[in-house]
């Protein structure tokens, strides 16, 4: 299993964005994206992965985005949803900033989603084969020495649990 952490932040995201920069990283990408998530099960006692895995995920991105799709194709996949017995669960905006250097295999994410919060997103491959724990440690050391200031006890946010319960819900790891 990979491990993805998903931290909050508690400062604006322009400190976020320069503080990135002052430790040389370079903005990559940045959108808006527009998810809206629909499903025919049950989320109740999910796990975030799960509930992911239980939603079919329909994407409006204004930005570089190969997974994006115009309005009116949007529409027409709502209404064969819809059909078929899905029903609307999620439906969020956020705004995607994206952050890396030459040397780096992954991107560190800030993305600011509406009715969660600022979070800081990372993963990388370079420890995939690590057990769990050692690998958000590894991630969250990483994270610090671009200057953010976690720490290993430090739980992320599960986005789709926090939409889905209305309060912040955390865990270890935001893929599981």
């Amino acid at each position: 299993m990979v491990v993805e952490v998903g931290l909050k932040l508690d400062k604006a995201l322009i400190y976020y964005h320069d503080m990135l920069v002052k430790h040389g990283l370079k903005p990559y990408f940045a959108c808006v994206t527009h998810d809206i998530y629909y499903t025919d099960k049950d989320l109740n006692g999910k796990s975030e992965k799960e509930m992911k895995d239980s939603c079919i995920r329909l994407r409006f991105c204004d930005g570089i985005n190969k997974d994006s799709m115009d309005n009116e194709g949007l529409k027409k996949e709502e209404d064969e949803l819809i059909k078929k017995g899905y029903k609307k669960v999620f439906d969020t905006i956020k705004f995607d900033f994206q952050y890396d250097h030459e040397t780096m295999k992954s991107k560190v994410q800030l993305q600011d989603i509406k009715d969660v919060g600022l979070l800081v997103y990372y993963d990388n491959p370079d420890y995939y084969d690590l057990p769990l724990d050692e690998q958000r440690k590894k991630l969250i050391d990483e994270l610090n020495s671009y200057g953010f200031n976690f720490t290993y006890d430090t739980l992320g946010v599960d986005k789709l649990r926090t939409l889905y319960y209305q309060k912040e819900m955390y865990s270890e790891n935001q893929n599981a």
